[in-house]
């Protein structure tokens, strides 16, 4: 899918590269979540570019909410990893070792 949870007891679910160019999941409470992958193929493995439901996000991670209320997420995939995506603190998600993002 492109995330997925880590921390056991936090409402995030860290991201990574999608499998699939094209889903949507469809949730028990009517809503479905929306995921492209654009250029997803094997040498396009890191992400460049995130927006969910139109905007861009630099965020490491999504959470629970924002799934369940139904969402649209849009991973661009490229050949070469963006270093300076998601490197601000903010953009961290949870971590137990250290209490805080």
């Amino acid at each position: 899918l492109g995330f997925y949870p880590v921390c056991p007891g936090s409402d995030e679910y860290v991201i990574g590269s999608p499998l699939f160019e094209k889903m949507t999941v469809r949730l028990e409470n009517g809503n479905k979540v929306e995921i492209n992958a654009f250029g997803n193929a094997p040498e396009n493995r890191y992400i460049s570019e995130m927006k969910v439901n139109g905007k861009v996000s630099s965020k490491n991670y999504l959470t629970h909410n924002d799934l369940m209320k139904g969402a649209k997420i849009d991973f661009v995939m490229s050949e070469k990893p963006d270093k300076s995506r998601g490197t601000k603190k903010v953009d961290f998600p949870y971590s137990f070792s250290n209490g805080k993002r």
